[in-house]
């Protein structure tokens, strides 16, 4: 009989993993790390100081792992010792960033024990244990070589075009005294762009006055206001407002009730998850994915890192639903569960995971790990046990002396998944039925002015939907960017808007002055495109890698030819920190 030696990502799977063992009967030592144990760096003589930035796009061959967590490295270099018998099994997370983790584990293992033979892959989705079953009987000889040169493509990547570019920029910095570090990353840079671009539209938007004309009618004894059309000329309002202040009555001329659906919501992946959370709770993307993760680890949730938004043809959809009805939430949604499950699919597949669904109940204790967890629960019962939601839009037109008078509302004929997940139900505004040629009392007349109002700067959600949209980022990342930029001094929140500081502001013109790949997504989106193909195996690890850098040494090239450019805009932005 096999013995093991089992290394996951976290300690709380690990922890996860040793009851599942000794359930199952086998006997395996199982650890973990703490995530990665490894980072690469460039040597000694390619560091800052010692060499033009400009090499480093030809030094990728130069670059060597070091240890990281010196903890965990020591931990596990003695635990394989100690167990040359057994067979390394790794457990890591089943994704990219996990097959790097694991091929960072095998590297010390075989470092460790000269041993250069079979090893497994577990690959999970939850900590339940038939989950866990499931993976260790179809566990994987090895691991999967083509996520292992994805992740390890986005890692030369971004190290050597950030370090490349924020050398520069951090020594054009330092000519005028200041010694702070101006960072330039391919997946940030974008994100700031966007906060940029939405102040400067803000800036350069010219406020209009108009005028209009509200109305309160009664009808059968239910008041409702109507208004007229927007007016830029005050003195054509004034008339109107006399004409119809002067009557007492309006005629309906037009009625219109439109069906509409509102469809439940789609399942799960970690973009709607991040936009929607941040929306409810008022908490940072990073963060809410740091409780998702705990969740995750603490056997709640499935994999909170998942792009896709289909649940496969052989999913239980029972289990998670059991695990809703045993938590403090049956008795507010039991009277709402359809009794077969019919999932509303969406089109994406990462073909790595499943959408997020809760596992197991979560204790009552009022915390984010509740709120988060609530959210989960709530959404999978209305996407796989709940119905659409349907109502009517009333559209009224009314005359007053033949001048158009509008009115708009709404009410639900069914609230169907809204019973159950109401987080963004609109609310109702519902007008009285009514037909043409009925009469209306006016009880008031008001003539208002009105200002156009500039576009809202970007919540937090609104940044995470531009990244998703235009390709920054992967669901695992794409949390990172708009805390950094604030870190970075680039932006700042207030009211939970995103604002450019001037730093932020001059550093985007800065690099627009040298060109605007630097600051656009498409170059980025670009960069995203050849990893997903590394990951499929269309695309080898050196081809990527050589055509992406070279596009980004042009651009570097383009910089160095501009320096006075970046000098300037940076004096501007860093004068104006406090």
């Amino acid at each position: 009989m096999e013995k093991y030696v089992v290394v996951a990502e976290k300690p709380s799977v690990a922890r996860n993993l040793r009851r599942f063992f000794e359930y199952i009967d086998v006997d395996a030592i199982v650890s973990s790390t703490r995530g990665h144990v490894m980072n690469i760096d460039f040597p000694k003589e390619l560091e800052w100081g010692n060499v033009d930035p400009s090499r480093l796009f030809e030094s990728v061959d130069k670059i060597t792992f070091i240890v990281r967590d010196r903890r965990v490295f020591r931990e596990l270099v003695n635990l394989f010792k100690r167990n040359l018998n057994r067979v390394l099994v790794i457990a890591t997370d089943n994704d990219s960033e996990g097959e790097l983790i694991g091929y960072e584990i095998l590297k010390i293992y075989r470092d460790a024990t000269g041993k250069d033979g079979r090893y497994y892959r577990m690959r999970f989705n939850s900590l339940d244990f038939r989950e866990l079953k499931r993976s260790w009987l179809n566990k994987e000889v090895g691991l999967s070589w083509n996520l292992v040169n994805k992740a390890l493509f986005r890692a030369y990547f971004d190290l050597v075009t950030g370090a490349a570019f924020t050398r520069l920029f951090t020594e054009e910095a330092r000519k005028f005294k200041r010694v702070r570090l101006i960072s330039w990353g391919s997946c940030q840079t974008p994100t700031l762009y966007f906060v940029v671009d939405r102040e400067r539209a803000r800036k350069s938007f010219k406020r209009e006055k108009y005028w209009y004309i509200d109305v309160l009618f009664e009808y059968n004894g239910k008041m409702f206001h109507a208004k007229t059309i927007n007016f830029k000329d005050g003195r054509y309002a004034k008339e109107l407002y006399k004409i119809i202040s002067g009557s007492k009555y309006g005629v309906v001329s037009n009625y219109h009730a439109e069906k509409f659906v509102d469809k439940r919501p789609l399942p799960l992946m970690t973009d709607y998850m991040l936009r929607d959370l941040t929306k409810i709770t008022g908490k940072g993307s990073a963060y809410i994915l740091n409780v998702a993760e705990e969740l995750y680890s603490r056997g709640y949730i499935s994999y909170p890192r998942t792009e896709t938004d289909k649940y496969p043809k052989d999913f239980d959809f029972n289990y998670p639903l059991q695990a809703v009805l045993k938590s403090f939430l049956s008795d507010s949604i039991a009277l709402y569960i359809r009794p077969t499950p019919n999932p509303r699919q969406g089109r994406h597949d990462d073909k790595a995971h499943p959408p997020i669904y809760p596992i197991k109940p979560y204790p009552g204790e009022d915390s984010i790990y509740r709120v988060v967890w609530e959210y989960i629960a709530r959404r999978y019962v209305a996407n796989v046990y709940s119905e659409d939601a349907f109502g009517f839009r009333q559209k009224i037109e009314i005359l007053v002396e033949d001048i158009p008078i509008y009115a708009n509302g709404f009410y639900y004929g069914k609230y169907g998944f809204y019973k159950v997940y109401n987080y963004f139900m609109p609310k109702e505004s519902p007008l009285p039925r009514l037909s043409v040629g009925d009469k209306l009392l006016i009880k008031e007349v008001d003539l208002k002015i009105g200002y156009t109002k500039p576009p809202d700067r970007l919540s937090e959600a609104d940044l995470l939907l531009l990244m998703e949209k235009n390709g920054i980022g992967t669901d695992a990342t794409r949390a990172l960017y708009p805390r950094l930029i604030i870190d970075r001094n680039y932006a700042a929140k207030q009211r939970g808007r995103f604002i450019p500081t001037i730093l932020g502001m001059k550093f985007i013109e800065a690099l627009e002055g040298i060109d605007k790949r630097l600051v656009t997504p498409d170059t980025r989106r670009y960069v995203e495109d050849l990893m997903n193909k590394v990951g499929e195996g269309k695309v080898s690890l050196d081809e990527a890698l050589n055509i992406s850098l070279n596009e980004y040494k042009k651009l570097f090239i383009e910089a160095l030819h501009k320096k006075d450019v970046i000098t300037q805009h940076l004096y501007e932005g860093l004068s104006n920190e406090s």
